[in-house]
């Protein structure tokens, strides 16, 4: 049954609170329970909440709910036939005072969020909030989260179809016309598939934005959506009278969180945390802050951004802690996991943060987790991408690990053919990987040339124009189509040298790239012309380009390969110091009565060679692979 609309406008007219019931009450997130006067007086699991505009009551045990005059009528004047029940109820709440207007000299931004746009929006709660009890699959999608209809009641967790007719004629009873709905849930029309609502509040309890979040991730590229627009740095479930508020990222995160009990707990909406965000949380009475962060795959970078808000933290005087959860863990699935109680220990435990402690923390946490990774991994498993072709070479060095690789050979262009052999290797080898080609000393088209020959095992030249044998055609086409495979399915990228390419473009882009791919692997060929636009205190120009790649490695942490010349003297390899001296190994191939010899050779991972073998080159498709 739809609200009755008639007893809801007095309700939420009403200035009455669960607190004039007279009946012992506490806190529990932003809700207050009590025990439960219709079936167990010992039962602490009746919530009274205000999720759809006024206070309600709910029993999560069994079931009973309804508006603060039907608890009346139930629980003092339960003989009495309906109508004098209401009456008697409607007099020991005290006499209704008519709706509040809003005095001139009130601030115009607390006149935009209520008012004519809060009926609208809490028109639009309560109506979702019917629909959800309809919907099998709104139910579904709750249970898969670990909530019940009934809990999700207590938040205004409603449903919406995505057809807005149903919700228009809904509206005509409360006396809301369609332009008015089109006005203030100006994103209604613009988002048809199927949603779960979450009405968002000010810290003065008014609805400001109703969010939708698809029911399938897969179905929409816009996951979270807001229905009305507004001021989007409002933190979700903020709360006035707050002075410890926890920062999380989700709704959920925070929902579940409140629905645990912990006070205080407000969501960022995958938002960065911005200096505003700190100001509205300080004007509710914060004066310290806790940030609950998921484990990103860029350490380094959240190391920094946390950084950031402490210093925003500092600038408003607040106090704050932070705390970066395990890999894959969420506030969500620690505190239905674990309970309440493991958070908040972990909270109260947390120092609270300097730049020093922050460090420190961080530094304990990398320790063990590193520990537990390593733990983690049977010794039969290889840590790093294999090499098929390459076996030994793969088992010796437990894979292709993160790290810098220098690449380079004698004579001179044996180089590329053995890069471009393993880059082949690594992309059909491992399933899940992603390279990038940089060729900043051959044209790309020789670089398509070269793969489709090693793919045939047929010469650069024949793939190069249509042959009188049409098998080896149509081995050119398979093997241009597989090559095509895996450009289209984002696997395998190919760059060229460019006028406007420099390093600072250099590694904004491949940050981005491995942002977006986890297992992206890089190889860079003819690291000596890479283009060098900064770095101008160091005078040699291969410290320069040197620099580069280790900001790059720091901030990417994936393997890089780098082709670049070497010359072998008596004394060893020789060639630029900054090179040598910051590689993780070098790879050196070299060309002696016809056959090819690899040395891997590193300072860092041991003292010395770490790996010696013999390679075959085929001769049509110059493709290398290790001998027997």
């Amino acid at each position: 049954m739809l609200i009755d609309q008639e007893h809801a406008g007095i309700i939420m007219r009403a200035k009455t609170h669960p607190r004039q019931l007279g009946i012992p009450l506490s806190r529990w997130g932003r809700n207050l329970i009590a025990c439960c006067p219709f079936h167990s007086p010992e039962e602490t699991s009746l919530f009274f909440y205000d999720a759809l505009g006024y206070w309600r009551y709910r029993c999560l045990q069994c079931g009973s709910e309804g508006d603060l005059i039907e608890f009346v009528m139930r629980s003092r004047f339960n003989g009495m036939e309906e109508p004098q029940a209401r009456a008697e109820a409607l007099d020991f709440l005290g006499t209704l005072e008519p709706e509040h207007d809003p005095s001139q000299d009130e601030h115009p931004w607390i006149k935009e969020i209520g008012g004519e746009k809060s009926k609208v929006l809490e028109n639009f709660v309560r109506y979702c909030h019917w629909a959800a009890c309809k919907s099998p699959s709104s139910a579904e999608f709750l249970q898969s989260r670990g909530w019940s209809i009934g809990q999700a009641q207590l938040y205004g967790i409603g449903y919406y179809s995505g057809d807005p007719e149903p919700f228009a004629s809904y509206c005509m009873l409360s006396g809301i016309e369609r332009h008015q709905i089109n006005f203030y849930l100006d994103n209604l029309e613009a988002y048809r598939e199927p949603r779960i609502t979450i009405p968002a509040r000010n810290s003065k309890g008014l609805i400001h934005s109703v969010y939708g979040r698809v029911l399938d991730d897969a179905d929409s590229n816009h996951t979270y959506v807001s229905y009305a627009s507004g001021p989007s740095d409002i933190p979700f479930n903020i709360q006035a009278e707050n002075s410890k508020p926890i920062i999380v990222e989700g709704f959920f995160d925070a929902l579940t969180a409140d629905l645990a009990g912990i006070p205080g707990v407000v969501s960022t909406m995958y938002q960065e945390l911005s200096l505003s965000h700190l100001y509205k949380l300080k004007a509710c009475g914060a004066d310290s802050v806790t940030v609950i962060l998921r484990r990103e795959q860029d350490r380094r970078e959240q190391e920094f951004r946390i950084q950031k808000y402490l210093k925003m933290a500092e600038e408003l005087n607040l106090k704050f802690k932070s705390i970066v959860l395990p890999k894959e863990e969420t506030v969500d699935k620690v505190v239905r996991k674990n309970g309440a109680d493991q958070l908040l220990n972990l909270i109260c435990q947390t120092e609270e943060d300097t730049v020093h402690t922050h460090r420190r923390s961080m530094l304990l946490q990398d320790i063990k987790e590193n520990f537990d990774t390593a733990m983690g991994c049977p010794p039969d498993v290889r840590v790093g991408y294999s090499l098929s072709t390459f076996p030994k070479l793969t088992k010796t060095i437990d894979g292709i690990q993160s790290g810098c690789f220098y690449v380079s050979s004698k004579p001179f262009g044996l180089k590329t053919t053995l890069m471009s052999s393993m880059a082949l290797d690594l992309i059909q080898s491992n399933p899940n990987l992603k390279l990038i080609y940089i060729a900043l000393e051959t044209p790309r088209r020789q670089i398509f040339d070269r793969l489709v020959a090693m793919l045939i095992g047929e010469s650069v030249l024949t793939v190069r124009k249509q042959s009188e044998d049409e098998a080896v055609n149509q081995k050119i086409l398979e093997a241009t189509r597989e090559l095509m495979g895996f450009v289209r399915s984002n696997r395998l990228e190919i760059w060229d040298d460019q006028p406007d390419f420099d390093n600072m473009e250099f590694i904004a882009t491949l940050k981005e790239e491995a942002k977006d791919h986890p297992n992206l692997v890089v190889f860079i060929d003819g690291i000596d012309h890479l283009k060098i636009t900064d770095y101008f205190d160091l005078t040699d120009i291969h410290e320069r380009r040197s620099s580069i790649i280790l900001d790059l490695y720091k901030a990417v942490d994936i393997p890089l390969f780098l082709g670049g010349e070497l010359v072998d003297s008596e004394n060893g390899l020789v060639g630029p110091r900054a090179y040598l001296r910051d590689s993780d190994a070098v790879y050196w191939l070299e060309s002696k009565g016809g056959n090819l010899f690899l040395n891997v050779d590193s300072k860092r991972l041991g003292s010395g060679q770490v790996y010696q073998g013999n390679l075959t080159i085929d001769p049509l498709s110059n493709r290398m692979q290790e001998e027997g």
